[in-house]
């Protein structure tokens, strides 16, 4: 497959040069049941892995790629010219995304490949009209066809009244909402199996001065700051808290700037220039949309981070992949219950790893995550204030609490929104 993967040229096709995402931009990965001989050859046993779908093995579904945008009747849908003129253009662009739907479920391990648990989308932009997009490509068309415009109407209401603007760009309040709130007479149509919206901010890690290199970019316009549209970016935990004024002066205060436990510590040192290729110097602040399209699709957003590793999960997906996932399906079948595997888990799943990216730490003697950074910063000012008490290392543990009190906030914020989710 890798060798296939290097034979199909996308940017050959001219049909890719007009729409905003092309199959090698996103992450597609599958969730299935495959045979384990864990127990031995004589003991096959059930288990849940994830699967990644290379781009080159979609090329037999893409050749109906423009069947939705030519069987959707937009006239007929809506009275409105401009929903329709919005509609014409979605299908357009996302449209061929339809031909990403699963065809069934996988119920037993001899089922078909072509069947699966469930289907989980990544896309590393965080453009509000990706959700928009994402959501009428992939939702599910061939019945009452009220019911995902309906949808859409109220994704564009819940963009409009959970979006916020600062002078260091656009974000969301974090938030969990219910797409199908006009469709409750529908006993079909439950919270847990969507559609619906959720946007969480969760704590990751960067580098002082300009990211490295990128491995790929999905919208040429990442970074530009637009009235008429503009991603939203990551941000400084310092820019996360003080919306409206310039911290580019305070940047290099922060506990994750100023406390480098590598310097002190060659075998530290060589492990973390190894493994992670880049010192953790910065305390970011990103955010975590999940769109569940219906009880087998998701689609997740989040930065771009490829410059970071895949193995050691250094990025989002890889620690959705690699430990939350693994941690999940373990226990999976050991349950006395019978239990399914569909998007409210995966949900779980992907909540797990973006909540908790940097209060585990992949190996206990890599002292990296947030909880031993600030602990042996705070070690070193106690014993310097010992030693000799000055206003400086006052101000320094000033400047801690005040992070700290940053920190608690927004895990706050993660912990209100997971309660409001099990409710």
């Amino acid at each position: 497959m890798t060798t296939q993967e290097h034979l199909v040229d996308w940017n050959a096709d001219s049909y890719w040069k007009t729409r905003r995402i092309s199959p090698p931009q996103i992450l597609i990965n599958d969730v299935r049941t495959e045979p384990s001989n864990q127990g031995g050859s004589h003991n096959m046993q059930e288990m849940l892995e994830i699967n990644e779908v290379l781009p080159s093995t979609l090329i037999p579904a893409l050749q109906k790629r423009d069947q939705l945008s030519e069987t959707l009747d937009v006239e007929s849908l809506t009275p409105y010219a401009q929903e329709r003129q919005l509609l014409s253009r979605l299908s357009h662009e996302y449209g061929w995304m339809n031909c990403l739907r699963s065809q069934g479920v996988q119920e037993s391990v001899d089922d078909p490949e072509h069947l699966r648990k469930l289907r989980w989308i990544h896309i590393s932009s965080k453009y509000t009209e990706y959700l928009h997009g994402c959501l009428l490509a992939l939702s599910d068309w061939t019945g009452d066809q009220s019911k995902p415009l309906q949808c859409l109407r109220q994704l564009e209401v819940c963009i409009q009244q959970n979006e916020r603007f600062s002078k260091h760009g656009r974000y969301f309040a974090p938030f969990y909402q219910p797409l199908n709130e006009n469709l409750k007479e529908d006993a079909t149509s439950t919270a847990e199996s969507g559609p619906m919206l959720i946007s969480v901010p969760f704590l990751d890690w960067g580098v002082t001065g300009e990211s490295p290199a990128l491995r790929f970019q999905i919208d040429p316009r990442e970074g530009y700051q637009s009235s008429r549209g503009s991603s939203h970016l990551i941000r400084s935990i310092l820019q996360h808290f003080y919306r409206l004024e310039d911290t580019s002066d305070r940047e290099h205060h922060q506990v994750f700037s100023k406390h480098k436990p590598w310097i002190k510590n060659r075998n530290l040192d060589l492990r973390i220039r190894r493994w992670y290729g880049n010192y953790p110097t910065t305390l970011n602040v990103d955010e975590l949309w999940i769109l569940v399209i219906d009880s087998r699709h998701v689609v997740t957003f989040s930065t771009n981070q490829t410059w970071k590793s895949r193995w050691p999960p250094m990025q989002l997906t890889s620690r959705i992949v690699e430990i939350s996932f693994r941690g999940i399906r373990n226990k999976f079948f050991t349950s006395t219950q019978r239990q399914e595997y569909d998007a409210f888990t995966h949900v779980v799943v992907t909540l797990g790893a973006a909540v908790g990216l940097l209060h585990r730490s992949f190996w206990t003697d890599l002292v990296l995550c947030l909880s031993d950074r600030y602990a042996g910063y705070l070690e070193q000012l106690q014993y310097r204030l010992h030693r000799a008490p000055s206003t400086k290392l006052v101000m320094d543990l000033l400047h801690v609490q005040e992070e700290l009190n940053i920190i608690i906030n927004i895990m706050q914020k993660q912990i209100d929104l997971i309660t409001a989710i099990q409710s």
